[in-house]
C-alpha cells in the first residue's frame, strides 16, 4: 500500500479552487459581456427617447403658437361679435313694445280659433252621432229584412219539398195506371186488376162485357186525369 503524500490534499483542494476560479471567471466574461450590450442598447434607447422628447417640445411648441394665433383671432371675432349680439339686445329691447302687442293680437286670434275649434267639435260630434244612429237603424231593418227573407225561403224549400213528394206520388200512380191501361189493351184483365188493386176485376169472369177493356181504359184515363187535375190544381208556392 503506498503511502500518501502530506500535500495531496492541500494540492486537490488548490485544484478544485482554481477550476472554480476559471468558473467564475467565464461567468464573469459573459456578465460583463452581456452587461456592456444591455447598457448599448440603453443608451441608444435614451438617445432615441431624447430625440423623440426634443420633437415633441417642437411640436408642442408649434402647436401652442398656432392655439395662441388662433386664441387672438378667435378674441378679437368674439369681441365684434359681443359688439354685434349687443346691438342686436337694444334692438329687441327697443322692439319689445311691438313684440307685446303682437303678443295681444296672436293670444286673440288663438282664443277666437279655439272658439271656433270647440263649436265646430260639437257640430262634428253631434253630426256622428246623428249618422251612427241612422247606420243602426239601417242595420236593424236589413237585419229583420234578412231574417224575414230566411223564414220565408225555409217555408218555400218546405213547400217545394211537399208538392216534389207529392209530383212523385203522383207520377207514380200515373205509371200504374198507364201499365194497367197497357194490360187492359192486350186483353189482359186480371194482369190490370191486380196493377190497380181491384180483386173484383180479376175475379168477375161472366160481365166481360161489362167489364170490356175499353171500359175500364175509360175509367183509367178518367182517374189518370182526375189525379193530373189534383196535381196542377195544388197552391202555387212560388214567392
Amino acid at each position: 500500500m503506498a503511502v500518501s503524500h502530506p500535500f495531496d490534499d492541500a494540492y486537490s483542494l488548490m485544484k478544485s479552487m482554481q477550476t472554480e476560479l476559471n468558473q467564475l471567471k467565464a461567468e464573469l466574461h459573459t456578465e460583463k459581456t452581456r452587461r456592456t450590450s444591455e447598457v448599448g442598447e440603453l443608451q441608444r434607447e435614451v438617445r432615441s427617447l431624447r430625440g423623440h422628447l426634443e420633437q415633441a417640445l417642437k411640436d408642442l411648441t408649434a402647436a401652442n403658437d398656432r392655439v395662441a394665433c388662433a386664441l387672438t383671432s378667435e378674441t378679437a371675432i368674439r369681441g365684434r361679435a359681443l359688439e354685434m349680439l349687443r346691438k342686436e339686445v337694444a334692438d329687441a329691447i327697443h322692439l319689445s313694445s311691438e313684440v307685446h302687442h303682437l303678443k295681444t293680437i296672436q293670444a286673440t286670434h288663438f282664443g277666437k280659433l279655439a272658439t271656433e275649434l270647440k263649436t265646430e267639435r260639437h257640430e262634428r260630434q253631434a253630426g256622428q252621432q246623428a249618422l251612427d244612429a241612422m247606420l243602426s237603424a239601417e242595420v236593424q231593418t236589413r237585419t229583420e229584412e234578412s231574417e224575414m227573407h230566411a223564414n220565408h225561403l225555409n217555408r218555400f224549400r218546405a213547400q217545394w219539398e211537399e208538392n216534389l213528394l207529392q209530383d212523385r206520388d203522383n207520377f207514380a200512380a200515373l205509371t200504374k195506371d198507364v201499365h194497367a191501361a197497357g194490360q187492359l189493351l192486350a186483353g189482359n184483365v186480371k194482369g190490370a186488376g191486380m196493377l190497380l188493386g181491384i180483386p173484383e176485376l180479376a175475379m168477375s169472369t161472366q160481365s166481360t162485357t161489362a167489364n170490356s177493356p175499353s171500359s175500364h181504359l175509360m175509367s183509367t184515363g178518367r182517374g189518370s186525369l182526375g189525379l193530373s187535375a189534383g196535381a196542377d190544381s195544388r197552391p202555387n208556392t212560388s214567392p
